[in-house]
């Protein structure tokens, strides 16, 4: 039932993108805001309204579990389902609301507890088993105006809404760190400090009180923030976070931290092969994040470099040339290599074997690019950016739908390991995780 109750939920958000080709958090809140819901959505807000007398503004999450106002699950333990729906009112002010709401017959719902938020908008809605395997808490991420971000861990018990916690944060991240395996730590790296870098703040369940263990201060004069958070499992299955943090010079790099079993705390990681972590995973394209790129569960650090190859007028505008390096396991960093498109923002992974010996030119109408041989004598294969009616052929194919256009793709000449097939397995959309 709680799966099925999800799946109803986010099923409102995605069929909106189909029908509309919309990709942005913004076009979904346009969209969602005017429709009427149906169903149990529809029961659910029919009995918000009543309680409060009025008609309750939905409010959409940016990220997180939910990507809409209703959340459904189990928080208080007693096997059925309550249903969580975030909204703003007349009668509530600017701030946004959390209601819980019980069953109570078929399609019916009615409003158990109300709590205020701490500010105008939600950054993400999310669930997690953080103080026992019984019952699940809420965690809003809310955001106002001025640029705050604040943290909220609400525990409802099937009469009351308490705050757990409440904190301020840049980033969060719910993940199973300390190796609990039925409960979720949670980990928010801190507003900026006097002192500068970035300070991390591990809270956990200690013998069934969810606190804070915690909190490790990193790149300290270095760092101007935390851009983003990730989880990843590393060698002998042990759970780790990346960390891709703001640096001078508008500049990104990367921490790895490791959760230490033996002393109970999150550790810096410099693996084999990362002396300087700092210099090796520096970019200036700061839009290029973290993330498990080729689908292995680990997570792996952009790199640009300037040995990839050569970039000819107009195309070194737009493309870079990167190494994702995995340091999860003992080798010191396994890497895949080749070319980041910065203005459609999406990566395209090559042979290792063309590391160095390729030449990426425009092509001649200016939709795109062909990677050729160093010389630029022999073209291997084009990519292309072309409207959503551009037919394909024989020739071209489609790659994937940016926007309101298409990515299409054409072989040329021969070239081991490089074809269609790869091309199309091995091109990744920068902007989906």
């Amino acid at each position: 039932m709680k799966q099925t109750k999800q799946k109803l939920a986010l099923a409102l958000v995605f069929s909106a993108l189909l029908l509309t080709g919309c990709s942005s958090y913004g076009d979904v809140e346009t969209l969602l805001r005017a429709p009427q819901l149906s169903g149990e959505s529809s029961a659910l807000q029919k009995a918000l309204n009543s309680y409060l007398g009025g008609s309750a503004t939905l409010k959409y999450p940016a990220s997180g579990d939910f990507l809409s106002p209703f959340a459904f699950g189990d928080w208080d333990g007693d096997g059925e389902d309550e249903a969580a729906v975030l909204y703003t009112a007349d009668t509530t002010g600017s701030n946004v609301c959390l209601a819980v709401l019980e069953p109570s017959g078929e399609d019916s719902w009615r409003v158990s507890r109300t709590v205020e938020g701490l500010s105008s908008e939600v950054e993400n809605f999310n669930t997690a088993n953080l103080k026992n395997a019984e019952s699940q808490q809420l965690v809003v991420g809310y955001s106002s105006a001025q640029g705050d971000s604040y943290c909220v861990v609400y525990q409802y018990d099937g009469e009351n809404i308490t705050t757990v916690i409440s904190q301020s944060y840049t980033q969060l991240l719910l993940a199973d760190l300390t190796g609990k395996k039925d409960t979720t730590d949670l980990v928010l790296a801190l507003p900026e400090n006097e002192m500068g870098g970035v300070t991390l703040q591990l809270l956990t369940n200690v013998d069934g009180e969810f606190r804070s263990i915690q909190t490790l201060a990193l790149g300290a004069g270095s760092y101007n923030g935390c851009a983003a958070l990730h989880a990843g499992t590393g060698r002998d299955d042990a759970a780790y976070l990346v960390m891709d943090a703001w640096a001078d010079g508008n500049a990104m790099v990367s921490d790895i931290i490791l959760y230490d079993a033996e002393s109970g705390s999150l550790q810096p990681y410099h693996p084999p092969g990362l002396s300087d972590p700092q210099r090796s995973t520096l970019r200036y394209h700061t839009e290029l994040l973290s993330r498990d790129i080729d689908g292995n569960g680990t997570v792996d650090i952009p790199a640009e470099i300037d040995d990839g190859g050569d970039l000819q007028t107009p195309v070194d505008k737009r493309l870079v040339f990167l190494l994702w390096k995995d340091y999860a396991n003992n080798s010191g960093g396994n890497s895949l290599f080749g070319v980041y498109d910065s203005k459609e923002n999406f990566f395209m992974a090559l042979p290792e074997s063309m590391h160095g010996s390729i030449m990426i030119r425009g092509n001649q109408s200016s939709t795109g690019w062909l990677i050729c041989n160093r010389e630029g004598t022999v073209v291997y294969c084009e990519m292309r950016v072309v409207d959503l009616d551009e037919p394909e052929s024989i020739e071209y194919e489609r790659i994937a739908t940016i926007g309101s256009q298409q990515l299409q793709a054409r072989m040329v000449t021969s070239y081991y390991g490089l074809s269609m097939d790869y091309i199309k397995s091995n091109t990744v959309l920068l902007g989906t995780a």
